[in-house]
């Protein structure tokens, strides 16, 4: 088997390769530079085993016309497919600059409602996009979904790796292997290789699964092992998205569930329809969004009601108080005891305290009087 080319190698007699950029199951990523035009593109070598299947070659050369054709703002785009010198073949994408899409996050995490549709959303034009072309992604993840920066935003989306998707599954090489992809978003048809069954709601799947994790902050299955969770994702029921984020409530836990329904039939006709429902019950949640974060990959928080949040308000504004001094209060404390010793050894002033304390004290009782006849609804005098 031969082994993957060098940096520095020319492929085509254009594509210098400059640098790795990745490694995938399928092949490896480099940077490349365009030799003619000087622009850097990303190129994706594919294994070299390929090279000797001559229906995978023609097979991947269809893709790379077909997706050449797909013109889309949240694709990447396709722009060259060859082979090499040793008949291995390569695609060159355009190269993006941004992370994929829960990088770094950590598990647990969810996205603010709002912004995980917004990536949603465009996902789910892409994937609209390529299944106009007979196109089914078959391995939507996260590490498939890349963020770009564009137009002061870091959340505009990118999904990669059309490039080796099958433009029909029937008409798959075969010697491919019935089941590819993702064990925690691929749907229970593509678990099982039931090819007859596999099309664009195969993908729905995928995107309700994605939808989970990015709302949730955790994936809807999960086990370690490939077999444990391909058993969940047949037979298994996921706990529903407002088990872990409680303010999503039974419309977000609804659309969801039908997303990833074990039927493809019963899933929505198309994604468009699983983005316009999610949209829905997103825009019905009753949340306070002021205590919700705009970042798009930042976690959402609970907010609770604006009587409740008062109480912490109220008591930063005491804290904010000035209290007295140590001074001051020392020289209150001599005051009050000076005031007490004259009062005491002074006779005159003894009684005249005294005197003024039973006035002060039989009007006291007067008005507490008065005020319990008035709340009784008997008009005080």
């Amino acid at each position: 088997m031969d082994a993957a080319p060098a940096v520095g190698t020319v492929l085509g007699e254009t594509y210098r390769l400059v640098r790795p950029l990745a490694q995938g199951g399928c092949g490896d990523v480099y940077v490349a530079r365009h030799e003619r035009l000087g622009s850097e593109v990303a190129v994706k070598v594919l294994h070299p085993s390929l090279a000797g299947n001559a229906q995978a070659l023609a097979r991947l050369r269809q893709e790379a016309d077909i997706m050449s054709a797909v013109r889309h703002p949240h694709i990447v785009q396709i722009l060259d497919f060859d082979v090499t010198e040793r008949g291995v073949p390569f695609l060159v994408m355009e190269l993006l600059t941004g992370r994929p899409l829960i990088d770094g996050a950590i598990s647990g995490t969810p996205l603010e409602p709002r912004a995980a549709l917004h990536i949603i959303d465009q996902i789910a034009q892409a994937l609209g996009a390529a299944h106009a072309h007979g196109i089914v992604h078959l391995d939507l993840k996260p590490d498939n979904v890349i963020l770009v920066p564009t137009d002061g935003r870091d959340d505009f989306v990118k999904v990669i790796d059309f490039g080796i998707s099958r433009a029909t599954w029937r008409d798959r090489p075969d010697n491919e292997p019935l089941i590819t992809g993702t064990p925690e978003y691929m749907a229970p048809e593509q678990a099982q290789g039931v090819s007859d069954e596999i099309d664009h709601r195969t993908d729905q799947f995928a995107l309700a699964s994605l939808s989970y994790r990015l709302l949730t902050g955790y994936e809807p299955f999960a086990g370690g092992e490939p077999a444990v969770i391909l058993h969940q994702v047949v037979n298994g029921t996921p706990q529903p998205p407002s088990r872990w984020a409680p303010w999503l409530g039974a419309g977000v836990d609804a659309v969801i569930d039908r997303g990833m329904s074990k039927r493809s039939a019963e899933r929505y006709p198309d994604v468009a329809g699983f983005a316009e429902a999610l949209g829905g019950a997103i825009d019905a949640i009753a949340v306070d969004r002021r205590g919700l974060s705009r970042g798009p990959l930042q976690p959402a928080e609970y907010s609770e009601p604006p009587e409740r949040r008062a109480e912490p308000d109220t008591l930063n504004f005491l804290r904010k108080i000035p209290r007295p001094g140590p001074r001051r209060r020392l020289g209150a404390l001599v005051l009050v005891l000076a005031t007490a010793g004259f009062v005491w050894f002074v006779p005159a002033s003894r009684d005249a305290v005294r005197t003024a304390w039973h006035h002060a004290d039989a009007g006291a009782r007067s008005l507490l009087v008065r005020g319990r006849t008035f709340a009784a609804g008997t008009p005080a005098r």
